[in-house]
């Protein structure tokens, strides 16, 4: 479990917006199942002593190269910084010094001081100052930034920048809330990169907007590292799943086809074919939002779904998880969670069931398919509008098209959003949910500079429970129109028949919304054995079924054995809980006959 922080995000979005509301999101870290840890096993070499402490004191520092920018061990690293005013001038302002007063006692005897006067100093760290240092420039290839930071006693919020570019510069901005004491900061060089240009990074800035008095700011080990570490199929090939984290993401994908990567628990890139992210980079969503009562005018005011303020009311502060719940070549499941607090100190992860807050759980197939749940619990004071939707987010510039379908063709309600773009092998986005979830309207806007395209679909009541299932299909990369469009969301909402003649279909189980057999948020049928034996017959009725899958419980510490279409069944797996899943592979139209025998191990 990584340690607990807080950030905000650069850019027009829903994290940095809830800065703006006074709200700030904690990232509590990630989890990894106990699958592997990557890297060369074995003893490594040994660094440079400084190195060598900064390796055994920093969990990011255990596999993967890293670079030392600042550890303050040395006399003349602290001119590398400098304290400057709004026009950017030293003026007659005291410049950062070596200090031994405080220094994080693990890595050296060590640190830097410098003073911020008010609310318009800034201390930056661009070598201006330095005559025989430099600042190394190019970060590519590295996915985080560590800086350590000493609070003051009553603690503070510093405003962090790094800016890259010398004609046109680009700026990614963060809010860091530190606590008393030392405070180790991780900050994801990917999402940066979405801003600025990691290859000529210019200068890093930290400023303290809220004081009304002088104060000393205190920092060491600034480190930048590649803390890349597999989880699953290192060497995956096409149409298989793999898993990897980065800096502070969790990145899961198809070869060939995908590839999704999470932080705090949100979707913030989605590749395909490129190095371009079609996602918006704050997150893709599903966002749950209030909405007002005139929300799908077309005539009414913009929708901006992170609006300040949005969920201010909520807490004044996120705590932010996520994990990896499940990794195997059959599936990968990803929970994120969002819990909203008080206060403005630093906050360990609060458990899921406590309130108010989101939680999305993402459950992904070699497919394309990825089925989301989001569930969320307002605060007692409610969400502060009568309805709730959704938003899902892309970058507007990379040519998608809205097309909207409604089901059986009627005129009432929306069965699926369709974001579509022209030509062949080009990632298309359908977004799909089951029946009766209550979408039957929907409102599309863009930025003024195309950099975001959102959908907004709604409206549910807004109670004190809300949970929906969607179903996000990213593959195959031609869903370019309506007929493909309707016939995968079609296969979603429209449960096939199973006529189970050993053994019953389990209409209890957790996701399955309406009790039919069919588990929305996870895409799967559940059935359950009598006897160590289920025979069922897949009936797919009039609609086309995409890889279908079953999981078949009480099946845990047994060996399992799947006849269907004359043959053992090889396309198999295992969910956390040693539960059987199987899927039958490519498109199934016609009644299929299914035989799983089980004994014990």
């Amino acid at each position: 479990m990584c340690s607990a922080r807080r950030l905000t995000c650069s850019g027009s979005r829903l994290r940095r917006a809830l800065i703006a509301a006074g709200v700030l999101l904690t990232a509590a870290g990630c989890e990894l199942p106990p699958l592997r840890t990557g890297g060369p096993s074995g003893p490594k070499p040994r660094l440079a002593p400084v190195l060598q402490r900064m390796r055994d004191t920093y969990e990011d520092l255990a596999s993967g190269r890293f670079v030392s920018l600042a550890d303050f061990e040395t006399l003349g690293q602290e001119t590398l910084f400098r304290c400057v005013g709004p026009d950017g001038s030293e003026g007659q302002r005291p410049q950062p010094t070596l200090s031994i007063l405080r220094s994080r006692n693990e890595t050296g005897g060590m640190g830097l001081k410098a003073r911020l006067s008010d609310p318009t100093d800034v201390l930056v760290c661009d070598g201006v100052r330095a005559k025989e240092r430099v600042l190394m420039r190019d970060w590519r290839g590295y996915a985080l930034l560590l800086m350590s930071i000493y609070g003051p006693p009553q603690g503070a919020r510093l405003e962090f920048s790094l800016r890259s570019g010398q004609q046109a510069p680009l700026r990614w901005t963060r809010t860091l809330s530190v606590g008393p004491g030392w405070n180790l900061i991780r900050l994801d060089l990917a999402t940066a990169g979405e801003w600025i240009n990691l290859g000529d990074v210019r200068a890093l800035a930290w400023r303290a907007p809220e004081i009304s008095a002088p104060i000393d700011v205190y920092l060491d080990d600034l480190i930048i590292a590649d803390n890349t570490q597999h989880v699953l199929g290192e060497r995956a090939g096409p149409g298989e799943l793999y898993v990897f984290t980065s800096g502070r993401r969790i990145t899961a994908g198809v070869r060939e086809r995908f590839e999704l990567s999470f932080a705090d628990g949100q979707i913030v890139a989605w590749r395909s074919g490129s190095e371009d992210n079609l996602a918006d980079p704050d997150g893709l969503g599903p966002w749950p939002i209030p909405l007002g009562a005139d929300w799908s005018d077309a005539q009414s005011p913009a929708i901006a779904y992170d609006a300040p303020g949005l969920f201010a009311s909520w807490g004044s502060s996120v705590v932010a998880a996520q994990s990896i719940v499940e990794a195997t070549s059959f599936r990968v499941v990803i929970s994120g969670r969002w819990r909203f607090v008080s206060g403005d100190g630093p906050h360990e992860p609060v458990p899921e069931t406590e309130a108010p807050g989101h939680a999305w759980q993402y459950v992904i197939y070699p497919g394309g398919a990825v089925y989301v749940s989001v569930a969320s619990t307002p605060p007692p004071s409610g969400w502060g509008a009568s309805r709730v939707g959704y938003a899902v987010a892309l970058d507007g510039r990379r040519g998608f098209q809205l097309v909207d379908g409604r089901p059986d063709g009627a005129g009432v309600g929306l069965s699926y959003l369709l974001l579509a773009r022209a030509g062949g092998r080009r990632a298309d986005l359908l977004w799909s949910w089951p029946r009766g979830q209550g979408f039957g309207a929907r409102r599309e806007l863009a930025s003024a500079d195309e950099r975001r395209l959102a959908v907004i679909l709604g409206d549910i009541e807004a109670a004190s429970f809300i949970q929906t299932t969607h179903l996000l299909r990213l593959w195959p990369a031609d869903i370019d129109a309506a007929p493909e469009a309707a016939s995968f969301s079609d296969d979603y909402r429209n449960r096939a028949a199973l006529t189970v003649t050993t053994g019953r279909a389990m209409t209890e189980a957790p996701g399955d919304h309406d009790f039919d057999g069919f588990n929305e948020a996870e895409g799967v049928y559940e059935l359950l054995p009598d006897g160590g034996a289920l025979r069922f017959d897949f009936n797919p009725g009039p609609h086309l079924r995409y890889d279908p899958v079953f999981r078949v419980h009480a099946t845990r510490e047994r060996r399992c054995w799947v006849y269907a279409r004359g043959g053992l069944l090889k396309d198999v797996g295992r969910d956390l809980d040693d539960n059987l899943l199987f899927r039958l592979r490519e498109v199934t139209s016609a009644p299929v006959g299914i035989e799983v025998h089980t004994a014990p191990q």
